[in-house]
């Protein structure tokens, strides 16, 4: 074999610059061999007759090509993080551009006691948004552009009401919305639930833009912020299982001091109309 490697002239050296080319290499060996195969079938019976073990030459080229598989893997990885990097820019450029408006359109809600909180936190962070399409995009088994066009929290608002009129606040502000050219295209009414409670509505605004809009006390919501951290801690794949423990102890005890207001885990969308007797 080391006269077959002279033979091709493929030092460790020449072999370490191919092999970060990537898989080609792999067909380049295989054609050079069985052309020496054909030209000159003695060295290569003798080669092949020598044991492989001590053969440092072919032992460098296999550990090569793994370093080769496992570089183009990392770069397949980071150009997948570049891609998720551009639709978080893009998806966040088409909200600031349609930004102003719906934020003055929220606003014009808080009125009578209700209150619009969150507001400075309204973008989701460029960085949260590209690690949300990556695992959205693994998860559900779609391409990365797909997850992207599924998030609806790039823009996203918090109504507080008094729990004394919550329940029928939130299909009232519902209505205003859709009167105004949105359309409620998920509702969920979360009030019972183990680890957050309150009303999330997800809109499609007038400028095509997703917005999600949640429902809360003043209660319901001081808890959801300072849960936020445990929450973090439950849905981030680097935790340690001790830690997602510790941390579902935390977000169970944090939700079970919420009072849910009379009549919230009613509250439906479309809203029920009564009809008159």
């Amino acid at each position: 074999m080391n006269r077959l490697m002279e033979n091709i002239n493929l030092s460790r050296y020449d072999a370490r610059n191919l092999l970060k080319a990537g898989w080609a290499v792999r067909t380049i060996t295989a054609s050079v061999m069985l052309m020496l195969a054909v030209l000159a079938p003695v060295h290569l019976t003798q080669a092949l007759a020598s044991p492989l073990a001590e053969d440092e030459s072919l032992a460098a080229v296999v550990e090569l090509a793994d370093l080769a598989d496992e570089r183009q893997q990392g770069s397949s990885r980071q150009s997948r993080r570049r891609q998720a990097d551009v639709l978080a820019a893009e998806l966040l450029a088409k909200a600031r551009e349609a930004e102003p408006a719906i934020t003055e359109q929220m606003q014009s809600l808080a009125q009578d006691g209700a209150q619009l909180a969150g507001l400075d936190n309204r973008f989701k962070d460029s960085g949260s948004l590209a690690r949300k399409i990556l695992a959205d995009a693994e998860s559900d088994n779609v391409s990365l552009p797909a997850a992207a066009a599924a998030i609806s929290d790039v823009l996203r608002y918090t109504l507080v009401f008094d729990p004394s009129d919550y329940s029928e606040r939130v299909p009232q502000t519902l209505e205003q919305l859709t009167a105004k050219g949105y359309r409620v295209t998920k509702f969920r009414n979360a009030w019972g639930g183990k680890f957050y409670q309150g009303i999330n509505a997800q809109l499609m605004s007038p400028q095509g833009v997703r917005v999600e809009l949640q429902f809360h006390t003043a209660q319901s919501y001081a808890i959801k912020q300072a849960s936020h951290e445990v929450y973090e801690i439950r849905r981030n794949p680097a935790s340690t299982p001790a830690e997602v423990e510790a941390a579902t102890r935390d977000s169970l005890a944090y939700n079970a001091q919420v009072i849910a207001p009379d009549g919230a885990e009613t509250v439906t969308w479309p809203m029920q109309i009564k009809k008159a007797a």
